[in-house]
Parts: structure tokens; C-alpha cells; sequence
């Protein structure tokens, strides 16, 4: 599976800072037009892999993705933001990669932090415009782990 590069256009969820100073409202509106709408699924639990219909069970959380270059480039550092911007932070995620656009749904593979900041480990979400979209991909994997039957 290959990383998928950034791109910098409305929506696509990518944003840098340009020729605004952070915070201000040029900023805000830069960033509430780059962000990524979506639910996330998080699809570890402590780095530990989970089946497709643990994930599906536990609810999605909601809100508007940024992944920013934190100046430690190649990696990125994303957040999901209650809407509207700027807004308070419902997930992080450090050495974040893109692998994986199919249409409107999207993963993310990077590390988390505990809330100390002195245990990490990888995780993986899965985003999708809404639950009732990612909950029905999450039900079709679960249904492929199962195998023939």
C-alpha cells in the first residue's frame, strides 16, 4: 500500500500555513476551508488491531480534519476539530500517512500519545462522510474476516 501525497485544495483535510499569522482570522478561514468533513473510526486500540465489528460498535466521533506540517517534515501531524473552527481537539495523531481515498472515505496511519505524553503507540482511523456510511464498510469487512461459513 502506497502513502498518498498531500494536496492542498478546499476540503481536502491538508493545510499550511501561508501568508497569515496562526490564529488570526485569516487562519481560521484557511483552515475551516481546507479541513476534511468526516467521522473517524479509530481502528486500534492501544496498537492493537481491532475486528471490523468491534470497530463499527463503538461510535464514530464526528467533527473536521487538518493534518499540518508541524515543521518536521516528511511527517504530519493531524487533528480532528469540534466544528466550528477553530475549534477544540477530539483526536490527535503524530507521523500521520494518508494510505488509503476510495470516493468519500479515507485512512490515516500514524502514532498516538497517551494523555501523559509518555506512551505511544500506532494507530490507524478510518474516516468516512458519515457513520452510516463508514458503519455499512466496517459491517462489509466484518463479514470478509468472517470468511466462508
Amino acid at each position: 500500500m502506497s502513502d498518498v501525497a498531500p494536496w492542498f485544495e478546499p476540503g481536502s483535510g491538508w493545510y499550511r500555513i501561508a501568508n497569515c499569522t496562526p490564529g488570526s482570522a485569516a487562519d481560521v478561514d484557511a483552515r475551516t476551508k481546507a479541513a476534511f468533513r468526516c467521522v473517524v473510526f479509530r481502528m486500534r486500540r492501544q496498537g492493537l488491531k481491532l475486528a471490523a465489528a468491534e470497530i463499527a460498535a463503538a461510535p464514530p466521533i464526528a467533527g473536521a480534519l487538518l493534518c499540518r506540517d508541524w515543521g518536521n517534515f516528511p511527517y504530519w501531524h493531524a487533528e480532528l476539530l469540534t466544528l466550528p473552527l477553530p475549534g477544540k481537539q477530539l483526536l490527535q495523531m503524530h507521523k500521520v500517512k494518508l494510505v488509503r481515498v476510495r470516493g468519500g472515505f479515507r485512512q490515516y496511519q500514524g502514532t498516538e500519545y497517551d494523555e501523559t505524553i509518555t506512551h505511544s503507540w500506532p494507530q490507524t482511523w478510518f474516516c468516512a462522510p458519515n457513520e452510516e456510511a463508514g458503519v455499512a464498510v466496517l459491517r462489509k469487512m466484518a463479514g470478509s474476516e468472517a470468511g466462508p461459513g
